[in-house]
């Protein structure tokens, strides 16, 4: 089972680059993406808030908590071997309010984002 269920948006391209990157980075088995329009895989997790699917990621962890935005990207970073640190920064509490407006604005800014990478479908496959 893995660690974190990471909750994303599949139609927006930078969204699905972030978790294909979180997949390759991590270990096999950490992350389990859940895509917010898989209303399937979704019912498992009425924990899981859909209306902030336009806002940002969300991660379950085994501990049973729910983060979101930047919370939850430092979160998933502390998973990561080589961005474990990056992780524990951006979670630390003097520096967690200035991660969180570059969060909100990165979020604001994806669909322009993901046109200039090139990206507007979603590339990771559905769960099984």
């Amino acid at each position: 089972m893995a660690r974190v269920t990471l909750f994303y948006d599949a139609d927006c391209g930078f969204c699905q680059s972030s978790v294909e990157w979180m997949l390759r980075q991590a270990r096999p088995g950490t992350f389990d993406p859940v895509a917010y329009q898989d209303d399937e895989g979704m019912r498992k997790f009425p924990m899981v808030d859909r209306t902030l699917a336009d806002k940002g990621i969300q991660a379950l962890g085994e501990d049973g908590q729910v983060r979101s935005k930047a919370r939850a990207s430092g979160y998933c970073l502390t998973f990561m071997p080589r961005w474990a640190w990056a992780g524990h920064f951006i979670l630390f509490p003097l520096f967690l309010p200035f991660a969180s407006i570059g969060y909100a604005i990165v979020a604001a800014n994806r669909q322009r984002i993901s046109r200039w990478m090139g990206r507007t479908s979603c590339r990771i496959p559905p769960r099984a």
